[in-house]
């Protein structure tokens, strides 16, 4: 504990004599003085300013703290005596009271003068431990004592951290003394902590002998039996046994054992503490245990709740411990609740001396777990595989073990040859057994090897065929390991595969190892195949697809050039589509024949359609802006106009005017007619320019509608359409809740003008629904000047209003309006090419024949990289875009680099393996028989799963039809 403070003069500057000892004593820090005991400068600054006594340092300790620290009973009487005696419990930023520093320190003075006063000894600090509990954790007996005879306040079982009591705390440290003390003093032995162990649970695991055997002889004193006592059970039903052997201390497990603790005691997961000693290797304790108890065959083979028994515990840490179960009767080929035996178990976990140990004493090395594998398919799986076992081991054993095979039907060469455990292979091939032999799937080593890319391990299998029969073997779904090689893109595998005489079949679907490899996007194993065979280019599969299609399908970009630069023909499938058809998804066949048509005479149809229109809409929009109701007409000179009518013919009557562009325009053209009509006749009526209102409204909304025919725009066209339907679909709710709040108002608002009927109550009630609620003109000074009849209800319906109109239909119509958008943007885009498509159609159906043959076209040659006006100024207008040249060049640079990089590497990594094999060293990067390519480990999925990318396939439809052409 450091004290104290740099002290500094506080005045420089003198202008009388003075005591110097007092000005030190004034300067001095009211904490040092109380720690060093200077009670006279304690005394002056009392009586000059008593508030100093209760000032607090940095850690929140008071000067009593340290002169309780300090040992100094003079100062504390006077602190109490000048504070009070509410100063005696006050803690520190760490929930210390004076207490707690007098006993830290070893005061004995101070503690007793602080109890004397009236300090409390039960109090916690932040780390939950009391006076009590740091006196008996310190081994400070003397105060233990202190804290009994000088309070009768003191708790001998106050609850610490995490419910442990002072005797507890004793049990850990092994203080006996303080174990006596506590008794004396009511300290109880039946009380549990929060994990719910006993005093004897914690003295046994804190292997404390002494403690034990004290605590024990009071149990004795209390009526509690020793054989009781030492059985005590805690919340896992776990004895002092159990935690002894956790604990580690052999001679309070001896201890545990002379007083009767129970060896087969079982804890909730059914374990026991021999169970504990087992999986520890404590061999002292096993045989302890096992020496003293006389049927011994009762717990030797006892089951925890994994059915694992003694023997599968210890057979992962010491063979001799196995020797010892062994000899007390324990079952060799018992099984756990997975089908493990200790044999298989050990072989899992790499246990290889008691592996050796247990075939060594006749374990039967047949028994299999639960997925049907025996100990050869574990040890296969582990590092350095049948290197682990002895050779004398895997000559004795049968054969026909490395023939068994798990539920899957693989054996323990098919686990090697997926791992890439060559030298493992190497082992099992010189024990002579069958290569050839098939899982549930049909799959031979070769398959496993080949699919994962075990490019040693397949030449060591390579190296033992005597003919060709495996090399082209199906599997179930009729591949070979061509095809599983290829699909997963293993070039070195292929390579090797196409060199040892690898047919080019085809699997039960058509498919050929080209289809595969093109499936997956694997270019570098598409220039292998086809440099070994250039015919699988056009080889078809039971749907007529060519290999190009199956790219196409999948959208490998890289893989259709590829097969286009080597020739692939331009075939159909099947379902007579090209790769072309399949490159593009099924919704957009009919947008590629309409985009032909778009560009031949639809877009030019388009603006004739709207140039028409325009010619009507003008001359009306001329009319409305330069005429007044009051001028004089007779002077004009009005010709008949363009009406904006529609030419279509009428297909369907229905359908004809369910379309509202078709509505806008009859209506328009009618209004049209009434207001233009009256003009030509020198007649003036009111409803003329009514009429002509709405043919203007209407005239221009049908124009607005006629842009939804065309791409960038009409997209924002259909989407506002479809606001404008839910619109219409809420409004019923909406003219219901006006009509309700509308009719209140005007029933209540008598004396106000704005509702002083029914039609102008519900014209105000819409205006105040958008917001323009005007409380202050309508409804505070009509309250105020007394002419609101129903100031109550009036305000009351008021408030509902203003709950139901502006806030909560306004709110709910923006979340429907934002929540449409999104809905409306994603499907607006095919809606608009809907309609497009039956405007063309219908459009085609009325033009000639000699007008149709002269503007159709067989192809569309599309040029997605000639220059263009638009993408010119976007490039000159953006910065950033002078940078894009060079800094691409750049990163195709460090591509090439790498893969050069990478090439090298390659070849030194092979030289240096040719090199440690003919020096015969042995590394671990041999035991590593991976694939280079990481996409290789992931189970290969079939091309229909895969997500398209038409995109990217269509751009290269310019150079298709170039051929075509």
């Amino acid at each position: 504990m450091q004290f104290g403070k740099e002290f500094v003069r506080r005045n420089s500057f003198y202008k009388c004599v003075i005591n110097e000892e007092e000005t030190a004593l004034d300067s001095a820090d009211v904490f040092e003085l109380a720690f060093k005991g200077k009670a006279s400068a304690i005394d002056h600054r009392s009586q000059k300013s008593p508030e100093q006594l209760s000032f607090r340092d940095e850690n929140g300790a008071s000067p009593l703290h340290y002169a309780s620290a300090g040992g100094n009973v003079d100062i504390i009487r006077l602190i109490v005596s000048v504070v009070g005696p509410e100063e005696l419990n006050v803690q520190d930023e760490q929930g210390r009271t004076p207490l707690h520093w007098a006993v830290e320190q070893n005061q004995q003075q101070s503690c007793v003068l602080l109890l004397e006063l009236g300090a409390d000894p039960n109090i916690l600090n932040n780390a939950m431990m009391g006076p009590l509990h740091l006196a008996v954790t310190k081994r400070y007996n003397h105060l233990v004592e202190v804290l009994f005879q000088s309070c009768d306040k003191t708790d001998a079982n106050l609850e610490g951290d995490l419910g442990n009591t002072p005797v507890m705390m004793a049990c850990c440290t092994n203080n006996c003394q303080a174990i006596q003390f506590l008794f004396k003093h009511g300290a109880k032995m039946c009380i549990q902590n929060k994990l719910g162990h006993y005093a004897i649970h914690t003295v046994a695991f804190a292997g404390a002998k002494e403690a034990m055997e004290m605590v024990l002889e009071i149990g004795e004193e209390l009526g509690i039996s020793t054989s009781v006592h030492i059985n005590y059970l805690d919340k896992t039903k776990s004895t002092p046994l159990h935690l002894s052997v956790r604990g580690g201390n052999i001679e309070v497990i001896k201890l545990c054992i002379i007083k009767g603790a129970r060896v087969d005691q079982q804890q909730c997961d059914k374990s026991t503490a021999l169970h504990f000693a087992c999986t520890q290797g404590a061999l002292e304790a096993v045989k302890i245990m096992l020496s003293s108890y006389n049927k011994v065959e009762d717990i030797i083979n006892i089951r925890d709740g994994a059915n694992q028994t003694p023997l599968h515990r210890s057979s992962l840490i010491h063979c001799y411990l196995d020797l010892i179960c062994l000899g007390k009767g324990a079952e060799i080929d018992c099984t756990d609740c997975k089908g493990l035996s200790p044999l298989l178990l050990a072989s899992k976990c790499c246990a290889w001396k008691t592996v050796a140990f247990l075939l060594s004493v006749g374990a039967d090395f047949r028994i299999k777990d639960e997925a049907g594998r025996n100990f050869l398919h574990f040890v296969v799986l582990q590092p350095k595989g049948l290197k682990n076992l002895p050779e004398t081991i895997l000559q004795m054993q049968n054969t026909e073990m490395l023939s068994d095979e798990d539920v899957e039907g693989c054996t323990p060469l098919h686990y090697a040859c997926k791992l890439g455990i060559h030298d493992s292979v190497k082992n099992m091939l010189g024990l002579n057994i069958f290569v050839g032999q098939k899982s549930r799937e049909k799959k031979s080593a070769l398959h496993f090897a080949a699919e994962y890319g075990r490019i040693n391990t397949c030449k060591r299998l390579l190296e033992t065929l005597t003919d060709s029969k495996m090399l082209n073997d199906w599997d179930e779904k009729g591949l070979t390991p061509l095809h599983l090689a290829s699909r997963a893109g293993h070039t070195q595998v292929v390579e090797l595969l196409l060199r040892s005489g690898a047919l080019f079949q085809s699997d039960y679907k058509g498919w050929s190892c080209l289809h595969h490899a093109v499936a997956e996007g694997y270019t570098q194993t598409i220039k292998i195949l086809l440099s070994a065979n250039v015919k699988l280019l056009d080889e078809t599969n039971e749907d007529g697809n060519t290999a190009l299609h199956i790219a196409a399908q999948v959208g490998h970009v890289g893989a259709v050039l590829l097969l286009l630069e080597r020739g692939a023909e331009i075939t159909l499938n099947n379902a007579d589509n090209s790769f072309l058809h399949e490159a593009v998804p099924f919704e957009y066949p009919t947008d590629i024949v309409f985009y032909s048509d778009r560009k031949a005479y639809g877009s030019k149809v388009h603006l004739l359609n709207l140039a028409v229109y325009l010619l009507g809409l003008l001359p009306l929009t001329y009319l409305i802006l330069n005429l007044r109701p009051k001028q004089d007409v007779f002077g004009n000179s009005t010709s008949v106009i363009m009406v904006p009518v529609s030419f279509r013919e009428v297909d369907s009557l229905l359908n004809y005017f369910t379309d509202f562009s078709n509505l806008a325009d009859w209506c328009a053209a009618i209004s049209s007619l009434v207001f233009v009509i009256p003009m030509c006749f020198n007649l003036e009526n009111t409803w003329q320019w009514e009429a002509g209102a709405f043919a203007i409204l209407t005239s221009w909304i049908g124009f607005l509608l006629y842009f939804q025919r065309f791409e960038r725009i009409g997209i924002y066209v259909v989407m506002f359409g479809g606001i404008v339907r839910t619109l219409v679909c809420i409004m019923i709710l909406f003219i219901f809740l006006l009509l309700a709040f509308g009719l209140a108002f005007y029933a209540l608002m008598l004396h106000q003008d704005e509702f002083s009927s029914i039609s102008l109550a519900l014209a105000q009630t819409f205006v105040m629904t958008v917001g323009e609620l005007n409380y202050q003109s309508i409804f505070l000074n009509a309250y105020e000047n007394n002419r609101m009849a129903f100031p109550g209800v009036t305000y009351f319906i008021f408030v509902l209003f203003v709950l139901f109109m502006p806030i909560l239909l306004m709110n709910l119509m923006i979340g429907l309006a934002v929540g449409d958008i999104a809905e409306v943007q994603r499907n607006a885009e095919l809606k608009r090419i809907a309609m497009q498509i039956d405007l063309h159609t219908a459009l085609e159906e009325k033009l000639p024949y000699w007008f149709l043959k002269r503007v159709d076209k067989p192809s569309i040659t599309i040029y997605p990289n000639k220059c263009k006006i638009q993408n010119t100024v976007r490039t000159r207008l953006n910065l950033c875009s002078r940078q894009g040249g060079p800094l691409e060049r750049e990163l195709h640079k460090q591509k090439n680099r790498l893969k050069t990089m990478s090439c090298l590497l390659e070849k030194q990594h092979n030289l240096l393996k040719l090199i440690i094999q003919k020096m015969e060293i042995t590394s671990e990067a041999d035991e590593y028989d991976g694939p280079h390519n990481p996409r290789a480990l992931k189970q290969p999925t079939s091309s229909s799963s895969q997500k398209s990318k038409w995109c990217n396939c269509v751009i290269i439809s310019s150079n298709v039809f170039r051929r075509l052409n």
